[in-house]
């Protein structure tokens, strides 16, 4: 358990460039569990997202999307090596790590009796002066899984989260929600008790456990079974783990990220075959995630490809997080589509090419035509500074070209 008079309650300044995480810093971490666990605890108590332990390098922890250094001294070669031994528990980790293959896991730490913390770990070979060296790069997951309020997801598109079957995408940059948003979506599913659900879920890792959910919903019949991806852990791919998953009769598929063709195209057959299946990916825009999935598939299967994705696709939202003006946390400004009988004839009208037009022209009718549900990031940017929520300097600085593109 972790013992709350060794992490730091001192005064910082949020425009600085330091934050103590421990009253004391150790001399060296190691391979002490206890010490590391600590220091994890530390930097979740400021409120920190990220944290990057790094071979000759201070510490780094990023609160509200700011960068601040998170130690005095810098952590050696050897020291972050027996770091991630004892987070992998396992002395092969650095091996695994000079072999090339980064490593992708989740770590729990005991706070009290009463509350647990759990952490997203990648650990990814870097250089260092021309020798081996280690980032651990860590994100601090939330205790409580988010709902729909939390994340404040547009009323508009939540009544077509839950459809007959058809993909769900979430797409976004890194660090930027889209696991708690798919979250979000989930708890709502396992909470309806008039509509239960057997869900699938897929993570690299297992990032909420929804322990809280399930234990204060013990009268619903809706359950969710949990594997994590990766080397060394329940399944090697998401694509092997959705084809797997088509013999155990789930109702919802959630999958962690489709990032390659084998995963992208189990999402599209899964659906098919009439599952929702819930799932992320990297674009920052609607118009940019089409592109980026349908380019993921060899070229001469693109066209074809294209159109099933079309076919599959339901609701498809790109979301950015942006400071709070008081830089106390972060709020998500969201581009969305839903994808209607109607809007899925204007694309498959069109060649994929002309795609991006029929984005663009689709947000346009859709600020005076009701029947299509739909919002662009430029609109949403509107609505957020006309809340007062987002300034234009916050926009230009935090949201760049998307912002600039539009004014």
């Amino acid at each position: 358990m972790i013992d709350q008079k060794k992490l730091s309650a001192e005064e910082y300044d949020p425009k600085g460039n330091y934050v103590p995480l421990l009253n004391e810093e150790p001399v060296r971490f190691d391979t002490n569990l206890e010490l590391i666990n600590h220091l994890f605890a530390g930097a979740s108590n400021r409120g920190a997202s990220d944290f990057s332990i790094m071979s000759e390098s201070r510490l780094h922890v990023q609160i509200s999307g700011r960068q601040y250094f998170g130690s005095k001294r810098i952590f050696n070669l050897s020291e972050v090596d027996m770091i991630l031994s004892a987070l992998w528990r396992s002395a092969d980790a650095a091996g695994i790590i000079k072999q090339g293959r980064p490593l992708d896991f989740a770590h729990e730490i005991v706070i009290d009796r009463k509350t647990r913390r759990r952490y997203r770990i990648n650990a990814t070979g870097i250089n260092v002066g021309g020798s081996d060296g280690v980032e651990i790069s860590v994100r601090s997951l939330p205790i409580k899984t988010p709902t729909m309020d939390s994340v404040a997801l547009e009323h508009e598109i939540r009544d077509f989260l839950n459809p007959k079957n058809g993909v769900i995408i979430i797409a976004g940059g890194t660090g930027h929600g889209k696991s708690t948003t798919m979250a979000a979506i989930t708890h709502a599913h396992l909470v309806n008790k008039d509509n239960p659900r057997k869900i699938i879920d897929y993570q690299a890792p297992i990032e909420y456990t929804f322990r809280d959910v399930l234990d204060e919903n013990l009268d619903s019949p809706s359950f969710i079974a949990q594997s994590e991806i990766g080397e060394g852990r329940n399944i090697p791919t998401f694509g092997k783990a959705i084809w797997a998953s088509l013999r155990r009769a789930p109702h919802i598929i959630n999958v962690g990220e489709a990032r390659d063709y084998e995963s992208m195209s189990g999402c599209l057959a899964a659906s098919v075959q009439g599952h929702i299946v819930n799932t992320t990916t990297h674009a920052g825009s609607v118009a940019e995630a089409l592109r980026r999935i349908v380019n993921e598939f060899p070229p001469e299967e693109q066209v074809s490809r294209a159109y099933d994705l079309i076919t599959s696709l339901k609701v498809l939202i790109a979301q950015h997080l942006v400071p709070t003006p008081d830089l106390s946390g972060r709020f998500a400004i969201r581009e969305f589509m839903v994808f209607t009988d109607d809007v899925r004839d204007r694309y498959i009208s069109q060649p994929v090419e002309n795609w991006t037009k029929v984005t663009r022209d689709l947000f346009k009718e859709a600020r005076t035509n009701t029947n299509i549900v739909a919002q662009s990031l430029d609109r949403s940017i509107e609505i957020k500074m006309q809340e007062g929520l987002l300034t234009e300097e916050m926009a230009r600085t935090h949201l760049g070209s998307v912002f600039l593109g539009q004014n």
